[in-house]
């Protein structure tokens, strides 16, 4: 198991790895070839000799990490393992998580709040509130399909909206938000109330006379906020309804996208999840 906060003693980092190999009496040679690899994998090959307290947080991460697979276990259990580092520090860490998953096909079970690490590194996601797990799927089922209104709050889903349906043909349906209608991919019956919800990255934004997208739902809006996030701006346009769209820093300079600009928005049928409405 790897902590948030590592587990360093006061040893050189050889012996730090080396440690649980000893409780379980391994041969001397063994310890040796298997730390050596252990440093390879984790990108620290000349830090054998060094005294493990004058680690970064980063490389300490990294030696804690060495220690928990020099034994090569069945399931590496991570407990939020970059929770406390910079970003390289972290990507390293995401790195090598890859690699003992994808390379050595070792089993990893790993808790965390940083919903796009979780997307980076999962094949599958369980979502844990109040103790349970009301949903264990793919990534693309727990950010884009979420099973309740709560958990597409708890994965950043910025567009959720209460309304009713219309209409039903086909498995498309029609349905009421406010006065806006949508079109969406349900075979939800007409008259039942919903939560109609889509991610901000699957708005698209356009500007001029006007729309040139080829998507079901389209609508003419104002912008009330730009909203900076990391490399992206998130903007809120107001369609009669407030509707979040997530763009690039460079796509927003491009459309020049400002405070009150009019643009267009669109928002593909099938981008829409509908849920039958329970709060």
């Amino acid at each position: 198991m790897l902590y948030q906060k590592p587990v360093i003693f006061n040893l050189s980092v050889h012996e730090n790895i080396a440690i649980g190999m000893k409780y379980r009496k391994e041969r001397g040679e063994t310890i040796a070839r298997r730390v050596k690899d252990a440093l390879e994998e984790i990108g620290l090959p000349e830090y054998a000799r060094r005294s493990a307290r004058t680690l970064s947080g980063g490389e300490a991460q990294r030696v804690a990490l060495a220690r928990a697979i020099v034994t090569d276990p069945e399931i590496l259990f991570l407990d939020e393992p970059t929770a406390n580092l910079d970003p390289l520090s972290a990507e390293k860490i995401e790195e090598i998580i890859l690699h003992l998953n994808r390379d050595r096909g070792m089993t990893i079970v790993l808790s965390t709040h940083d919903m796009l690490q979780g997307q980076h590194l999962a094949g599958r996601i369980g979502v844990m509130m109040e103790g349970r797990l009301p949903q264990i799927g793919s990534t693309m089922e727990i950010f884009h399909r979420p099973a309740t209104k709560n958990i597409a709050r708890f994965v950043q889903v910025d567009n959720i909206f209460p309304g009713t349906v219309r209409a039903s043909n086909g498995g498309e349906a029609s349905i009421d938000v406010g006065g806006t209608t949508f079109t969406a991919i349900s075979t939800i019956q007409p008259g039942k109330d919903v939560n109609l919800l889509f991610r901000a990255e699957d708005v698209t934004i356009g500007t001029g006379e006007g729309p040139i997208s080829s998507a079901r739902n389209v609508y003419q809006g104002r912008i009330k906020h730009l909203i900076p996030s990391g490399p992206f701006v998130r903007v809120i346009i107001d369609c009669g309804i407030d509707i979040a769209a997530l763009v690039t820093i460079r796509s927003a300079e491009d459309l020049n996208l400002g405070y009150g600009k009019e643009v267009w928005i669109s928002v593909k049928a099938t981008a829409i999840h509908v849920l039958p409405r329970q709060d």
